[in-house]
């Protein structure tokens, strides 16, 4: 058997199927005559072929006819068989021994029948991978049977191949000497394969023994793969073990593995392979090992050359892209060139072709090709670490420039620098941290410091440190005070670490001089809880200290007492004197102030004129003594400037805390009620807290609807309504009505005006309402042209505080333009009693909006004081006579004379006349015929919500 029989190369499985026929380039002769000095004869050319059942005997075969002088290569389905029929004639003079062999150890049934001229059976052999490998008649890789012919003899020959993977076999007729020859040069060429795997294998495992690389052990265990992947494949594996049916399972096995490592190899000299990539690879070897249990040879070997051309195209783009400028070209040309000599040498033991299709020289140079290329990955891996080396030379340069640039900064740092075992010995100090600490020198320091603990002012410190070391493992910028050699005391910021060099542990510390920021932070942290002018305690750090009170007080039932001092006649003293002499009566008088508090409690100023006092446990049995004494102090009090004497006067609020109140808001907004209603009582007066109180509770109502009321206004709570007025002289067309506000509450209930309003206007928060009012309404007007269109008039109400409000004033203006709503269409309404009050504003805001176009009308007409006497001075287009004067008008002949009377007073000044509270139509006609221009009431309609608008019927 030749070395071209052994290594031969093997179409890739697309070549295959491309020519599916094995032919010979010669026409076959019915028998093939074997004359004396013949030593081999490749007679696959000689056979005729023909494909069978399965189940066929040789007996069945002998009767058929029309045989094949070729065959159908592709994998036979599992009931059929392929049979070969050789017809052989020895011309010989002696009795020399043949050797038929079927070159293909992975075959399945192999079935040899030898006959003679007669068609007698001389022998019968069954063979083949999933028989047992010891009945072989001859111990070999491949299928070989001894032939013992007669001179000039004939003998036929018959063999049935079963098996699911391509039918690919050479068939070789040799003399015992030749195959004895042969076989004993395959083995060289074996060992000398072998023998140079081997060596690679152990020589990269030993090295990466000692050199921990791992890219020497991969290609290690990539060699060791391919030396038995080349031995399974040639059958030398399972002639050895005598296991032969798992040679097909066992190359994809061996295969994946190899892919795998492979890729590990090619990996650790492109190191910039992204993750993603390296398991693309990797998966491709598993999926490989994946398909050696198939069951099918055919789909296996498929499978295993698909993936293998994949690994190849990836590894060689990968290799292309990710390669590093400073490696050499056989660092990524060796990791392709690796993946293809093991692709190629795959194929090539696993495809027996006939020698007529590829030349034994093909052959040796794709065997040197393949040795070749895992030279040349040796020599890859070799000049990589080569390039490793260098790396970490350079790196070793670098780490001792960087020493050296480190002793560097370590004497020249600013910072002081230290070294010192966990005990306190100093090892080593930088020239800063000398002289922060009053030394000459480090060799001084060195000397005369015993240990690292007398840095610190308290020794304790270090100990502390050293703990929190351990706990965290560093300590940053920790601040400490220090002692100085010559005994003065400083601040400073330490950081520190503890590394263990040589078995022994050590404190690395930098340290440096934070003094002057020490002594800014601790300004700062007073400035921070206390009044600036004062010197008390500011509202942040008293609201703080009253939360922490009050969880005292829950969590053990004790006492707390508030005080909430307001004073009287302060403002006083700064509009007469100026506020510089109201800042010097403020800062003496809390010194007052605090002298009477003094160690009882906490005085705070919560404002510009007001002072908190927090008493607590024993102390707070004793606030009303302390409040009485505080609202003496005050009387007592005198404040001169500029030869003036001042005195003053005190509201206190108290407020003892039980188990209702739950929050410091909620005791600061009753000792504020509290402070109020003392105020109201007089002045300098002591109210304590009462849940019973009806001042008390009057107060707090107003206050919860300023609240409700400032919700309103953010959360868009209110809402519009409207009420027609009917014209009682003609018949008018278009809208007439008063736009009215609502609120909604909580619960969604509507509350009326009258409800929250005198609130509003108590704590001034009209102005915002009426901008509220105003914005919505033209809001709406511009999102409903065609009721714009058909508006007559609109009255809008505004209170006397809007009025005097020139934002207010200027924000009216803009949204008439925003909104393009038109001048003429809007009334606004101001009551009586307020226009009185502000007259002056309200003529000026009156005398701005009429020169564009705009009515007003006067509201509650008759109810104030000296109506007629002011009316003169005030343009208004319209007057609302007050309702009380009309609901009454048919029972009560007063009313019907104020009615006329203000009726006759506005006709002779030109003026309109509207009727409120016009309930009944009795009413409606009397008005009619007293001359009255407009009505408005329940009797005409009740107001609505602007958004349900509907037209007076």
């Amino acid at each position: 058997m030749t070395m071209s029989t052994m290594l031969k190369p093997f179409l890739v499985f697309l070549l295959l199927l491309a020519w599916p026929r094995i032919a010979d380039a010669q026409e076959p002769s019915t028998v093939l005559q074997i004359a004396d000095g013949e030593r081999s004869i490749d007679v696959t050319s000689h056979t005729t072929w023909r494909v069978a059942q399965s189940n066929s005997q040789l007996s069945d075969i002998q009767s058929l006819d029309s045989w094949q002088d070729t065959y159908d290569a592709k994998p036979l389905s599992a009931n059929k068989s392929l049979w070969g029929k050789l017809q052989l004639a020895f011309n010989t003079n002696s009795n020399q021994h043949y050797f038929l062999s079927i070159g293909n150890p992975q075959l399945n049934y192999v079935d040899v029948y030898i006959l003679d001229d007669k068609n007698r059976i001389l022998s019968s052999y069954l063979m083949g991978a999933n028989r047992d490998i010891n009945k072989r008649p001859i111990n070999h890789r491949f299928f070989v049977v001894p032939l013992s012919p007669a001179p000039r003899s004939h003998i036929n020959v018959y063999f049935k191949i079963a098996d699911d993977g391509p039918l690919v076999f050479p068939i070789e007729l040799a003399t015992q000497s030749t195959l004895l020859a042969d076989e004993q040069f395959n083995l060289v060429l074996i060992g000398y394969l072998c023998g140079g795997l081997s060596l690679l294998a152990s020589y990269f495992l030993i090295t990466y023994v000692f050199l921990r690389s791992p890219v020497r052990f991969w290609f290690s265990v990539s060699c060791g793969l391919y030396l038995l992947l080349f031995l399974n494949v040639i059958g030398v594996i399972s002639q050895l073990s005598g296991i032969s049916a798992y040679i097909a399972n066992v190359n994809n096995l061996l295969f994946g593995m190899l892919l795998i490592s492979t890729a590990k190899v090619a990996f650790a000299i492109l190191e910039r392979v992204p993750t993603l990539w390296r398991y693309c690879a990797y998966l491709l070897g598993f999926f490989t090992i994946a398909s050696g249990l198939m069951q099918n040879s055919f789909k296996q070997l498929s499978v295993a050359i698909v993936l293998a051309m994949l690994a190849a195209l990836l590894l060689a783009c990968l290799a292309v892209f990710y390669h590093k400028k400073d490696k050499v070209m056989p660092n990524w040309l060796g990791t392709f060139a690796l993946f293809s000599a093991t692709f190629i040498n795959f194929i090539q033991v696993s495809f027996y072709v006939s020698g007529t299709l590829i030349n034994a020289s093909l052959s040796w140079f794709f065997s040197l090709a393949s040795i070749g290329s895992i030279l040349l990955i040796a020599l890859a891996i070799e000049a990589h670490e080569r390039v490793l080396t260098q790396r970490q030379q350079l790196k070793q340069q670098s780490t001792i420039s960087d020493l050296q640039h480190f002793y560097e900064l370590f004497r020249n740092s600013a910072e002081g620098l230290y070294t010192s075992t966990l005990e306190g010995k100093l090892i080593t100090v930088n020239p800063a941290m000398c002289s922060l600490f009053g030394y000459e020198n480090e060799i001084q320091m060195l000397q005369q410091v015993s240990n690292a603990s007398e840095f610190y002012a308290d020794p304790l410190d270090r100990e502390l440190l050293l703990g929190e070391i351990h706990q965290n493992g560093k300590v940053i910028g920790k601040e400490l005070r220090g002692v100085r050699n010559d005994g003065s005391e400083f601040w400073f910021s330490i950081s520190g670490q503890i590394k263990q060099e040589n078995n022994q542990k050590y404190l690395f510390g930098s340290i440096f001089d934070v003094t002057e920021r020490k002594q800014s932070d601790i300004s700062l942290e007073f400035l921070a809880t206390h009044d600036s002018l004062t010197g008390v305690f500011n509202r942040r750090e008293f609201e703080r200290r009253l939360k922490n009170g009050l969880k005292q007080a829950q969590a053990n039932n004790s006492e707390i007492t508030l005080l909430y001092m307001d004073l009287d006649q302060f403002k006083v003293v700064n509009d007469t004197c100026g506020h510089k002499a109201g800042d010097l009566l403020i800062k003496q008088l809390a010194q007052k102030l605090n002298d009477v508090v003094h160690d009882k409690g906490i005085l705070a100023r919560l404002g510009g004129d007001e002072f908190g006092v927090l008493l607590e446990d024993d102390n707070a049995q004793m606030a009303y003594l302390v409040a009485n004494k505080l609202l003496n102090a005050v009387k007592e009090f005198r404040f001169i400037w500029d030869n003036r004497i001042f005195t003053l006067g005190v509201s206190i609020g108290q407020v003892p805390w039980h188990q209702d109140i739950k929050s410091p808001e909620q005791l600061l907004s009753m000792a504020d009620s509290a402070c109020y209603i003392a105020k109201e009582r007089g002045r300098n007066q002591i109210h304590t807290y009462s849940f019973n109180d009806e001042h008390m509770q009057r107060y707090e109502s107003e206050i919860s609807w300023v609240t409700n009321i400032n919700h309103a206004l953010q959360n868009n709570s209110f809402e519009l309504y409207y009420q027609h007025y009917q014209s009682l002289k003609k018949n008018t067309s278009g809208h007439h009505y008063e736009i009215l506000l609502r609120m909604r509450d909580k619960d969604g209930q509507i509350i009326t005006p009258n409800t929250f309003l005198p609130a509003a206007e108590r704590y001034n928060l009209t102005s915002q309402i009426d901008r509220w009012v105003i914005q919505h309404y033209f809001q709406w007007l511009a999102a409903n042209p065609s009721h714009k269109e058909q508006l007559t008039r609109c009255n809008i109400n505004l209170s006397g505080h809007s009025l005097a409000d020139k934002d207010l004033k200027l924000f009216i203006l803009n949204a008439f333009e925003k909104y393009s709503i038109p001048y003429q269409k809007i009334c606004f309404e101001i009551t009586e009693s307020m226009a009185i009050i502000k007259m002056d504003e309200t003529l000026e805001f009156i005398n701005t909006f009429h020169r564009l176009g705009c009515f007003f009308a006067l509201d509650d007409f008759g109810s104030g004081f000296s109506s007629y006497a002011y009316l003169k001075t005030l343009p208004v287009d319209q007057l609302k006579i007050d309702g009380s004067f009309v609901k009454d008008i048919l029972l009560d002949p007063i009313d019907m004379a104020m009615v006329n009377s203000i009726n006759d007073v506005a006709k002779a000044m030109g003026m309109e006349t509207v009727a409120e509270f016009v309930e009944s139509p009795e009413i409606l006609v009397e008005l009619g015929k007293m001359g009255i221009d407009y009505a408005q009431g329940y009797g005409i309609s009740k107001p609505s919500a602007l958004t349900e608008f509907q037209s007076l019927g």
